[in-house]
């Protein structure tokens, strides 16, 4: 049985070493973003709110009812400084209209094509995102977190994501968090 304590903590210490460190900061790619209404709308434009990115397909379930909980989410908490913004990913933007005229959603629904989807989710470009993909920029412009749809995230669902949002408007407010520095060039 002590052999047995030991290897569990052995294994435990040798899985803190190796764990994934967390990707560094970066500011959120200011990509300009088709919306179902015609307009072109850009994350930048949200500065000082804390920004929900919602990538989605039309035709996945999941991603329906990821949007409506998101609509639900902006309703409670738009007056604290959230705003959500939902993007197809998918193949076509002529679905976008009529899906987001059906549901009408409290936020901008927009359209992107792969490259600039890929730019904005820092993604290789023979990378496939897994929607619903959420992505998260605080009130400074940069990206905080972001999940694919098979993240465990998703598994409490709405409990963990509304725990990130809440944490990052209290950040906002209190305009606390981390701020991300970068080093002056070198000089020739």
């Amino acid at each position: 049985m002590a052999i047995f304590r030991r290897l569990v903590v052995f294994l435990g210490l040798l899985s803190i070493c190796f764990a994934q460190q967390p990707p560094a900061p970066r500011k959120c790619p200011d990509v300009p973003i088709r919306t179902s209404d015609g307009k072109t709308i850009r994350i930048s434009q949200y500065r000082d709110k804390v920004v929900m990115i919602v990538m989605f397909s039309t035709v996945c379930d999941h991603c329906l009812d990821t949007l409506q909980f998101m609509a639900r989410l902006q309703n409670e908490m738009a007056a604290r400084g959230l705003q959500i913004v939902a993007i197809s990913l998918d193949d076509s933007a002529a679905a976008v209209a009529p899906f987001a005229e059906r549901y009408r959603f409290p936020f901008p629904v927009g359209h992107l094509t792969p490259d600039p989807a890929l730019q904005l989710i820092n993604m290789k470009k023979d990378a496939h995102p897994i929607v619903p993909f959420l992505m998260f920029v605080d009130w400074m412009g940069n990206v905080r977190f972001q999940y694919q749809g098979n993240d465990p995230v998703f598994a409490n669902g709405e409990k963990d994501i509304r725990g990130i949002a809440t944490g990052l408007l209290r950040q906002a407010a209190e305009k606390k968090g981390p701020t991300y520095q970068t080093k002056p060039a070198a000089k020739p």
